[in-house]
C-alpha cells in the first residue's frame, strides 16, 4: 500500500479547524426566567462542581468525515502488482536525413528480441532531440529508466551494456556522406558499392579503401547536381566577379587580376572594384597628392585586417611620394608622422568601410607574392570576405548529408541481452471509491442542513 501524492493529506488539517469551530464556546444567551430559578441554579454551583459537557451534531460528523475522506482518496492510496507484461523501450538510431530506412523491418527485429513485451520506440526528432549518437543515447536513458528493459537498434557495433541490434538488415552501398573541397577540386566520400556521379564536375581519380569509395572532382561550373543512392542534391558557388577602373591599367595589375581566378560577370555584380574611383565597394590607388616624405615615420594598428600576415618590414610605403590629406569621416590606416605631428594618410577607408584608399600603388611596386597578400587582405576590408577564404559549394537543395556511421551503415551479430526478470509493478488505486463516499458523507450533510433548516423555519 502506497500513497501516490501523499501531500494532500494536509487537507487533514481543515477537520481539526472544524472541531475547533465546533468546540468554539458560544457565549451566554438571555433567557427571561424567576428569581426561584435564579437561586436554584446558584445553590446547584455551590454545593456541585460544574460540569461542562460539549454535544455535536450530526451534521458535524458527516462533514468531519467528508473532509478526512475526502482528504485520503486527494493522497491516492494504491496497492502495486506486477504488470502482465513486460515494459520495453526501444531505441532507432536515424539512418540519416530524411525518413529513416527499413523501420518496419527494424520494429520486426525488436518484436522477435523480446516476444509479449510491451515496446515503446525512441527516435530523434520526436521523443529524442537530435544530436550526436552519445548525446541521443543519453537521453534515451533518462526516458527509459522506468522500463523493464531497453534495446538499442544501431548502425554500427557499440559496447552499450544492454542488448544491440543492428539499425538495417542489409549494407547501405553508394551513399554519400562528404562533400568538401573548393573551386579547383572536390573530394567526395561514399559507402561503397554504388553508383555517384556529379553532373557539372569532371571525374580525376576514384578509389575505394575499407568500405569507403573516395572520389576527386573538377569542377566546370557554379552549379552541381550529386546524385547517389535513392537522393539527389544540389550544390551552388557563390559566384566571385571582380570589376576593374581606369586605374587598374599595369602588367602588375593584370597578373594579380589573373591571380584572384575571379568568375566572369554573367550579368552579377562585382563582389568589389579594382582601381576604380565611381563604384563601391572599391579599392583605389594613386588618391594622393605628391608630397616630400623624407624621413617621415608611419603610424598604424599591426592588428587591422588590411596587415593579416603581411611582411611589413619588406614594404616600402614612403617610395610613392605621395600622401592623402587629413579629413573628417575617415578612418586612417597608415599615417605618415613627421617630427611627431601626423602629415597625411597612406591608406584609409571611407564611406563606412566601403571604400579602401590608397595614397600611391603599392601593387605595383611590391614584389608580386606580397602585393597578391596585401590585394587579399584589401578585398576582404572592403568586401567583407577575403578571396582566398570565400566559400566553395554550398548546399542549394536536398538533404543534408548523412554522418559516415549513418552512410556505412551495415548488418551485425547482436550484441548483449536482455533481462526481463524483473517487472515494473502497476498501482491499482483506490481514490475513486473514496471520492465517491466522500461525495455522499456531503450529500447527506446537506440533506440534514436543509431538513434542519426547515425545522426552524
Amino acid at each position: 500500500m502506497r500513497l501516490l501524492a501523499w501531500p494532500a493529506l494536509l487537507l487533514l488539517t481543515a477537520a481539526a479547524v472544524l472541531v475547533a469551530l465546533a468546540a468554539w464556546s458560544r457565549g451566554a444567551k438571555q433567557r427571561e426566567v424567576g428569581t426561584l430559578l435564579i437561586w436554584r441554579r446558584v445553590a446547584q454551583q455551590v454545593t456541585a462542581p460544574r460540569r461542562k459537557r460539549r454535544e455535536f451534531d450530526p451534521l458535524f460528523w458527516l462533514l468531519l468525515a467528508a473532509v478526512a475522506v475526502g482528504s485520503i482518496a486527494a493522497s491516492r492510496p494504491a496497492w502495486f502488482t506486477a504488470a502482465p507484461q513486460a515494459r520495453v523501450a526501444v531505441y532507432l538510431e536515424s539512418t540519416g536525413p530524411g525518413e529513416p530506412l527499413e523501420l518496419d523491418d527494424a520494429r520486426a527485429r525488436a518484436q522477435a528480441a523480446a516476444p509479449g513485451a510491451e515496446l515503446t520506440f525512441f527516435m530523434a526528432g520526436q521523443e529524442i532531440t537530435p544530436g550526436s549518437l552519445r548525446a541521443e543515447l543519453a537521453q534515451f536513458e533518462t526516458r527509459a529508466r522506468d522500463y523493464d528493459g531497453r534495446i538499442l537498434l544501431l548502425n554500427q557495433p557499440s559496447d552499450e551494456a544492454t542488448l544491440v541490434l543492428p539499425r538495417v538488415g542489409k549494407a547501405r552501398a553508394g551513399v554519400v556522406f562528404k562533400l568538401a573541397g573548393d573551386r579547383r577540386e572536390l573530394l567526395v566520400q561514399a559507402s561503397a558499392g554504388g553508383e555517384v556521379r556529379l553532373q557539372g564536375a569532371g571525374l580525376a581519380s576514384s578509389s575505394t579503401r575499407e568500405g569507403v569509395t573516395t572520389l576527386r572532382f573538377e569542377p566546370t561550373a557554379l552549379e552541381l547536381v550529386l546524385t547517389d543512392a535513392g537522393s539527389r542534391r544540389v550544390y551552388r558557388r557563390k559566384p566571385f566577379v571582380v570589376g576593374t577602373g581606369e586605374s587598374w591599367n599595369t602588367e602588375a595589375h593584370a597578373a594579380l587580376l589573373q591571380a584572384l581566378e575571379a568568375d566572369p560577370a554573367e550579368g552579377a555584380a562585382p563582389a568589389v572594384w579594382l582601381g576604380s574611383t565611381e563604384q563601391k565597394p572599391a579599392v583605389r590607388m594613386n588618391t594622393g597628392a605628391p608630397a616630400e616624405l623624407r624621413g617621415a615615420s608611419l603610424s598604424f594598428d599591426p592588428r587591422h585586417p588590411l596587415f593579416h600576415d603581411l611582411p611589413l618590414a619588406q614594404y616600402d610605403w614612403l617610395a610613392g611620394g605621395r600622401l592623402l590629406a587629413p579629413e573628417e569621416d575617415v578612418q586612417p590606416l597608415l599615417t605618415a608622422v613627421v617630427d611627431g605631428v601626423p602629415v597625411g594618410d597612406l591608406a584609409r577607408l571611407r564611406d563606412g568601410g566601403r571604400v579602401l584608399e590608397f595614397a600611391g600603388d603599392p601593387f605595383s611596386a611590391a614584389a608580386v607574392a606580397d602585393a597578391a597578400l596585401l590585394l587579399d587582405n584589401a578585398i576582404g576590408v572592403v568586401a567583407g570576405t577575403r578571396p582566398s577564404e570565400r566559400p566553395g559549394y554550398e548546399l542549394a537543395e536536398g538533404d543534408p548529408l548523412p554522418t559516415r556511421g549513418q552512410a556505412t551503415a551495415a548488418p551485425f551479430e547482436t550484441q548483449g541481452k536482455l533481462d526481463l526478470s524483473r517487472r515494473s509493478a502497476e498501482p491499482v488505486e483506490f481514490a475513486g471509491w473514496l471520492m465517491a463516499l466522500a461525495g455522499l458523507l456531503l450529500a447527506a450533510a446537506a440533506v440534514l442542513a436543509g431538513r434542519g433548516k426547515a425545522l426552524r423555519g
